[in-house]
């Protein structure tokens, strides 16, 4: 695990496997993080979401 610490001013820490971050990366390097919502898999994983909790609830298809 490495620990990015937020630049430049600190007030915030995540922990991110050391497998995601870019290879020869070292202690001190500075990085660009930007997060980028991803639509189509959005819909899909609600739409998933839906149909489990409609299994749970016994509204499964072919349910009343």
């Amino acid at each position: 695990m490495a620990v990015l610490v937020g630049y430049p001013k600190g007030r915030r820490a995540f922990d991110v496997p050391r497998e995601l971050l870019p290879e020869g990366c070292g202690v001190g390097d500075v990085f660009e993080v930007r997060f980028v919502r991803d639509e189509g898999a959005s819909e899909r994983a609600s739409a998933e979401n839906r149909r489990l909790m409609g299994e749970l609830l016994g509204r499964g298809e072919g349910r009343s």
